[in-house]
């Protein structure tokens, strides 16, 4: 029997979540009862040093999960509800646009994007990133959310690549979907 090449690409992302809600992908996150709260990074993050952590691919949060700065000053907060957000000493900073409600699943993948997915599997958001393996998510102690490969920022969580940087949601101190 042949897949279609279609179902490849969800297939595998559907493995990879069953087998991290399994907890024999990426590791343990934190889990979170209500708003989020600092806590030492998960054992899929890495710290690389005293002002970051460092996600790589292939590690992710379900619902009421998050990974923290090594401060624990912001933290991305797979919600309950489905929204994600990143918080900064516990004021919401930035949100994933079109999560709310619907997101289940917030997914650092190998080829350096981050998407968050509904029940089904379906993208509900990403960072417009792939094609950049080895890239990986840091969380940064200032309150910024990054997507590195190597030393060069692909995105952050104040900038929407591809739109217009004069868009007054995408200014600082202001949530940037």
């Amino acid at each position: 029997m042949r897949i279609p090449r279609s179902l490849v690409p969800r297939a595998g992302v559907a493995f990879g979540v069953v087998l991290m809600a399994a907890g024999l992908l990426g590791g343990p996150a934190h889990a979170a009862d209500g708003a989020p709260a600092a806590s030492a990074p998960a054992a899929a993050a890495a710290v690389s040093d005293a002002n970051q952590t460092v996600i790589y691919g292939t590690a992710g949060l379900n619902r009421g999960e998050s990974w923290s700065s090594p401060d624990g000053s912001t933290v991305l907060y797979q919600q309950w509800d489905g929204h994600v957000v990143l918080y900064k000493n516990n004021v919401a900073i930035w949100t994933a646009v079109g999560t709310y409600g619907v997101g289940t699943y917030l997914y650092m993948q190998a080829d350096g994007n981050l998407v968050a997915y509904d029940a089904g599997m379906r993208a509900v958001w990403n960072s417009r990133t792939p094609y950049h393996p080895g890239a990986y998510l840091a969380i940064q102690n200032s309150g910024n959310l990054v997507i590195y490969s190597g030393s060069t920022p692909l995105w952050w969580s104040n900038y929407r690549p591809g739109g217009d940087p004069t868009d007054p949601e995408c200014r600082p101190g202001r949530l940037c979907p």
